[in-house]
């Protein structure tokens, strides 16, 4: 590709792809330390280091909180839960909890003996078959039984924001430089639009109002931390990862350059001509 004069640029998206777990379906959703317990083992299940490999194709950084980079409130030095791949911790979790095998057939048990069963919607292409498999396996490792409930994208968005999908994952992109974008997924009056979780927590309702009011600077981005550590401790997304694309840039291309928000990048560049030969 150099000797052809092509460029590649690898650049971050602002985007990042998670996994949801519906607040109040009466299998994963609650503020109970069980139901808490729940979603932080089934979270801690999940290779996300093996989606960025196999799924992405390296395409991709581990997330470490709902907030992207290039963003306000994002962090690079922050390091959390939501990147770790811990069967074992997950184990003592549900064992903790009381998500036990209490009939011998080999599967976790609700702690009221009834069967813990997950339904995880996706689509039938092939990148989200891919992802089935990763869930299938972090599943088994742990003992928990999930079921794969297939349908077209528009099916799966009009049934997530009637509230009737238990888990489905999907990805956020950027619109602006302001990382309270993303903090909109958890804010409860947004239910069935932006909070397809349909998380509702008081005290992260109210942070989440001081600072749509607040000037950038270190109080928001304090608040900005706070508001994200309540989405890993609560963990109503299984947030994975933040994508990176790579551009082949040809040398007729004049003036291109990836923008982190704009859509309509195409108005800005032009075709250079070849010179005589």
């Amino acid at each position: 590709l150099a000797k052809q004069g092509i460029r590649i640029e690898r650049v971050p998206l602002v985007d990042s792809t998670l996994v949801y777990f519906g607040m109040e379906h009466p299998v994963v959703g609650g503020y109970t330390p069980e139901r808490v317990a729940l979603r932080r083992a089934i979270a801690l299940a999940y290779d996300t280091d093996r989606e960025i490999t196999v799924v992405r194709r390296g395409q991709a950084i581990p997330a470490q909180s709902i907030i992207p980079p290039l963003l306000s409130g994002y962090d690079a030095k922050l390091k959390t839960e939501m990147s770790q791949y811990d069967v074992p911790r997950a184990k003592s979790l549900l064992d903790l909890y009381g998500y036990t095998d209490r009939n011998g057939d080999g599967w976790r048990d609700l702690p009221d003996g009834a069967p813990l069963l997950l339904e995880y919607s996706s689509q039938p292409d092939q990148l989200s078959r891919s992802q089935q498999d990763l869930w299938q396996k972090a599943m088994n490792a742990i003992n928990v039984r999930i079921e794969f409930r297939i349908a077209k994208w528009p099916e799966q968005l009009k049934q997530s924001r009637a509230g009737k999908l238990m888990m489905w994952g999907v990805a956020w992109g950027g619109v602006n430089p302001d990382g309270q974008y993303y903090l909109d997924l958890l804010y409860g009056p947004n239910k069935g639009q932006a909070n397809h979780a349909r998380f509702d927590l008081p005290a992260f309702n109210a942070l989440y109002e001081r600072i749509a009011v607040m000037p950038d600077g270190p109080e928001r981005e304090a608040l900005m931390r706070d508001a994200k550590h309540l989405a890993i401790v609560y963990m109503p997304y299984k947030v994975s990862a933040h994508r990176i694309a790579t551009d082949l840039l040809h040398p007729q291309l004049v003036g291109y350059k990836r923008h982190p928000f704009l859509r309509d990048w195409w108005r800005y560049v032009d075709i250079e001509a070849p010179p005589p030969q």
